[in-house]
């Protein structure tokens, strides 16, 4: 039986994320003991670990101190994180941060946006391989990048120095990204930034995503459930990392050289698209506007008469067939279409995010009867509301069940994903 120190924190998707893969792992492998006590980043290295307390380590620390006194214990180790400086001789498995910028700037070209903006952390290594992956991407396209690096706490929580408010009374952030032209394309460097680049949009009145779409990193489904609109997010694979760095660990218990590992990066899986980056692909000003208000309506109770009294109130006098034929002009849709839409989206949200009953959904989204929302939703989904909800489970982030963007993974050079001795990073 093997015993293996899991050093890993636990308060962020992506530790979450690393820990899943390696349960994937343990419980489909024998000979496996996992010796594990939940922590934060930074904490301090658990009392109880010395040579005799394991036979091997799956570490992520940021402190490349630890790192060291882990190294010390002369134990078969892998280092699943970027947060501290590399040390020679300690195997690595990370995700293709460059990768994972190039994968952000291909999604906001593909949403016909010509101005693109990074949001990051001042010296963190994972935020400057993103910016560098997402900058060359957008330069060989003749793109510019503007770009806004804060300062951080220890904690890696963004901070600006010169902020005495709330995080969305930061008046140096907020004047970069109201001076930038729109529509802007950003990429946060993670799921954090995103949600504070998001909150600053709504307490700036910077609409979301027809002025500035937003983009992050990590899919942690709090965080991008929480945001409004709901934060599109590139998922960068952290459980397949864990199952990965297990399953060399196990190698090396039976045999491998760690030498021979160097270091791997394993690709990204793909975006998660959601409302954050979900542009309104129109010119025409009347389909904006109306498009604004079904969604800022979430589709409930509204009809194509509301729509033309709320355009009449932003001064866009039109009839009813000319907003349908503009609808079909730019949209190839009817303005029903996208209000039933609107409604699905909301209904879907409620599934998925809350343990609310079908006659108190039916009530929220504007039905009379739970009769009638399980009427809607097998007519438009072919399925009732309670098949959907048990398909996609509570803890999955709302709108993440619109759409993800696959791409194929880099053919492997070696046995592993991608794998470079001595990677110019």
């Amino acid at each position: 039986m093997r015993r293996v120190a899991l050093i890993i924190d636990s308060l962020g998707s992506y530790g979450r994320d690393l820990l899943r893969g390696i349960a994937r792992f343990v419980h489909t492998h024998v000979g496996w003991e996992v010796v594990y006590e939940e922590r934060k980043t930074l904490d301090a290295l658990p009392v109880w670990l010395r040579k005799d307390c394991c036979d091997g380590i799956l570490a992520r620390v940021r402190d490349t101190r630890q790192l060291a006194a882990l190294r010390r214990l002369s134990k078969p180790m892998i280092s699943l994180g970027e947060l501290a400086p590399k040390l020679k001789g300690i195997p690595e498995i990370f995700s293709d941060h460059q990768r994972i910028g190039q994968l952000a700037a291909e999604h906001l070209i593909e949403r016909q946006l010509r101005h693109f903006a990074f949001y990051g952390s001042r010296g963190g290594i994972f935020s400057d391989l993103r910016l560098e992956g997402f900058r060359q991407y957008l330069g060989s396209q003749q793109h510019h990048v503007y770009s806004y690096l804060a300062d951080k706490w220890d904690t890696g929580i963004a901070k600006t120095s010169r902020r005495s408010g709330p995080y969305w009374e930061d008046r140096e952030l907020t004047a970069w990204l109201v001076q930038l032209p729109k529509p802007l394309g950003v990429f946060a460097c993670n799921d954090y930034f995103g949600r504070l680049l998001l909150n600053v949009c709504q307490h700036s009145g910077l609409h979301v995503p027809n002025e500035v779409a937003v983009i992050g990193v990590d899919n942690d489904p709090i965080l991008c459930g929480l945001s409004m609109p709901a934060l599109a997010s590139i998922d960068p694979g952290a459980d397949d990392i864990g199952f990965r760095a297990a399953e060399i660990l196990d190698e090396i218990f039976n045999g491998r050289d760690s030498a021979t590992v160097g270091t791997v990066f394993l690709p990204p899986k793909g975006v998660v698209a959601r409302a954050s980056t979900d542009m309104i692909a129109a010119a025409d000003p009347v389909v904006v506007s109306a498009m604004q208000f079904i969604r800022d309506k979430g589709g409930i109770a509204i009809s194509i008469e509301d729509i033309l009294d709320h355009l009449s109130k932003v001064g866009m006098l039109v009839s009813r067939s000319t907003l349908e034929r503009k609808f079909h002009v730019r949209l190839k849709l009817r303005p029903h279409d996208a209000i039933v839409q609107a409604r699905l989206e909301q209904i879907e949200r409620l599934l998925i995010s809350t343990s609310y009953p079908l006659t108190h959904i039916a009530g929220v989204v504007g039905m009379a009867a739970e009769q009638q929302l399980v009427a809607f939703f097998r007519r438009y989904r072919g399925m009732t509301p309670g098949s959907f909800r048990r398909k996609h489970p509570a803890n999955e982030s709302p709108d993440s069940v619109k759409e993800i963007h696959k791409f194929p993974a880099k053919p492997a050079a070696a046995a592993d994903a991608i794998h470079l001795e001595n990677p110019q990073r």
